[in-house]
């Protein structure tokens, strides 16, 4: 009579395994979160970098849309027949606002560019000349 209580405890052993398991999950997956958001900072402080040492542009700011679904949980994909799942929005769209951007061609050349680099079609990228500040008398 000894076999009951030895699955039973070897149940709930399996149990608290599995608990521990799923919290070292969530709590993993938190860390890989903000590993990411300093990732993206810092490729977008590189592509601004980047885009104000072109011809023709000055200071430059890139605004990034990602698609604003609702969080999954981090065992949403576990048990799914597919393995191409991330953990990250896809990005949806990008805005860049830069000084000289009010050339036609720049802008186009512009647009091309990163719908090259960031894999992004030019529908979804908008580019904008930067609002002049300072020395307004020049123009007068």
């Amino acid at each position: 009579m000894e076999k009951p209580a030895g699955k039973s405890r070897l149940l709930v052993i399996g149990l608290m395994v599995m608990v521990f398991s799923v919290l070292y999950i969530t709590s993993t997956a938190n860390v890989g979160g903000e590993k990411q958001k300093k990732d993206e900072k810092r490729m977008l402080s590189t592509l601004e970098e980047t885009l104000e040492q072109m011809e023709g542009l000055g200071k430059v700011t890139v605004y990034f849309h990602y698609d604003e679904k609702e969080a999954e949980s981090p065992l949403a994909g576990y048990f799914s027949v597919s393995s191409n799942t991330t953990n990250h929005s896809p990005l949806q769209g990008l805005l860049v606002v830069a000084e000289g951007a009010e050339d036609p061609a720049l802008r186009n050349g512009l647009s091309q560019l990163l719908a090259n680099v960031l894999q992004l079609p030019e529908h979804r990228i908008v580019i904008v000349e930067m609002k002049k500040r300072g020395n307004q008398h020049e123009s007068q």
